[in-house]
C-alpha cells in the first residue's frame, strides 16, 4: 500500500495515537509479495487470543453437516481474531487453509507458526526495551 493512499485527514476532534501497528508483506521464496496485513505484535491482549485461538484448533472436530467452505471461514475468523485484524482473509487469499504444504503440514500451521515467530521476536525485543526503560529509573533503588 503506497503511504499517500494511507494517510487521512484529521479534524480538531481526533485523537491519533501511534498504537504499534506494523504492515507484514507475505512473501513467496521467489520474494513475490503475495498479500499483506496490519496488526499491533506487542499488543499483550494476543496472548490471551493466543491460548484461546490454541485450544480451539486443539479441540476443534469437523462437523459432518458443515462444508469445507464454512470450516475455512470459521477458521479465517480465527486467524483474524487472534491479531485484531484482517491477517486470516490475507493469508488465505493465497491459497485455502487445509492446502497440503511440503513436509505434511497444511497451509494453516504454516501461516500460524510464521505469525507467532513475528510476535514472539516482537515481544521480546519490546520487553527488553522496556525492562530497560525500567533499570534506568529503578537502579539508584538498587545499590
Amino acid at each position: 500500500m503506497s503511504n499517500k493512499l494511507n494517510k487521512v485527514r484529521h479534524n480538531e476532534n481526533d485523537i491519533v495515537i501511534d498504537d504499534g501497528s506494523k504492515v507484514y508483506n507475505i512473501k513467496n521464496k521467489q520474494g513475490k509479495i503475495l498479500s499483506q496485513f496490519s496488526f499491533r505484535p506487542t499488543d499483550t491482549n494476543i496472548v490471551d487470543r493466543y491460548e484461546e485461538v490454541q485450544k480451539f484448533f486443539n479441540e476443534f472436530s469437523f462437523p459432518e453437516e458443515m462444508d469445507i467452505k464454512e470450516v475455512e471461514n470459521i477458521f479465517t475468523d480465527k486467524m483474524n481474531y487472534l491479531v485484531g485484524s484482517e491477517m486470516g482473509d490475507a493469508f488465505f487469499s493465497i491459497m485455502g487453509p487445509f492446502s497440503p504444504m511440503p513436509g505434511g503440514r497444511i497451509f494453516l500451521e504454516v501461516c500460524l507458526e510464521s505469525v507467532i515467530k513475528v510476535i514472539e521476536k516482537e515481544m521480546n525485543v519490546h520487553i527488553k526495551k522496556s525492562q530497560s526503560r525500567v533499570s534506568k529509573y529503578t537502579q539508584k533503588y538498587h545499590g
